[in-house]
């Protein structure tokens, strides 16, 4: 499915291409303008992107993992190259909300738990855009994105713990997202769209301790079972955006000399 969703946003950028050049009105000058985003991130299990399903060896419990919400914000930057082309970049703080369960499978034991796993991402995206109406675009973007996790992490009970911790300071991912911009005269531009972001691997490797009760000393836990995994940081986003008017950069006046023909 991830596959199917990154040929389908190409598939976009390609049809956008042709089209954005026969409707695209706009002054096709250098400009910059910048702004802020809010990001909701998804569950994203309707896209057959299940939760991670561990056994430890020696068939003592279960443990899964599965992405439940989360939510970003950043800064945007964007240079308007032509009619046509736009580059994006900025800088966006995102926190993750996983949940995870461990199931003993001998004994009856149950439990849920919940983790945060923290990070920043750097985008550079290329964008082209539609005109759908005097002041609604659309715009197609796709790029790579430099993700930065910002520290291990741990959850821990009485009878287990899991762990988190990273394997690379920074892992390059692949993005790309669809959205419709609203834009003012005055006010600025109001972009409202949704992003899939596939992180190749793993964001952070994780190890579970289980914990059995002692039979003869009560109040007492011995180690019953370990397992090591891995955790997805890929995820679906809705986005909402708000940027200011573009700075222009104004083309240099011309200074013209129209002949008088009649008294020459």
């Amino acid at each position: 499915m991830k596959r199917l969703v990154n040929w389908a946003l190409l598939f976009s950028l390609c049809a956008a291409g042709g089209a954005s050049a026969q409707t695209f009105t706009e002054d096709d000058r250098f400009a910059v303008t910048a702004g802020i985003e809010l990001r909701r991130i998804q569950n994203f299990s309707v896209l057959s992107a299940d939760s991670s399903v561990l056994i430890d060896p020696d068939q003592n419990f279960r443990a899964s993992y599965q992405l439940q919400s989360g939510f970003g914000f950043g800064g945007v930057i964007r240079l308007r190259l032509s009619r046509i082309w736009n580059v994006e970049s900025g800088l966006y703080f995102t926190r993750r909300r996983y949940r995870f369960g461990i199931r003993d499978l001998q004994e009856p034991f149950d439990s849920r738990t919940e983790f945060r796993v923290m990070g920043y991402e750097i985008p550079f995206k290329g964008l082209i855009y539609i005109q759908l109406g005097d002041q609604l675009f659309m715009n197609v973007a796709m790029g790579v994105a430099l993700n930065f996790t910002a520290s291990d992490v741990i959850a821990a009970e009485r009878t287990y713990n899991i762990k988190g911790f990273k394997p690379a300071w920074v892992r390059l991912g692949i993005l790309g997202n669809v959205g419709f911009e609203w834009r003012t005269e005055k006010d600025g531009y109001f972009y409202i769209g949704a992003t899939w972001h596939q992180i190749p691997g793993e964001i952070m490797r994780t190890e579970v301790n289980y914990f059995r009760p002692a039979e003869n000393s009560p109040g007492q836990f011995l180690p019953s079972g370990r397992q090591r995994g891995i955790l997805d940081g890929t995820y679906f986003s809705i986005d909402l955006r708000y940027f200011i008017n573009p700075v222009v950069k104004k083309k240099p006046k011309v200074n013209r000399v129209i002949p008088d023909w009649k008294n020459m």
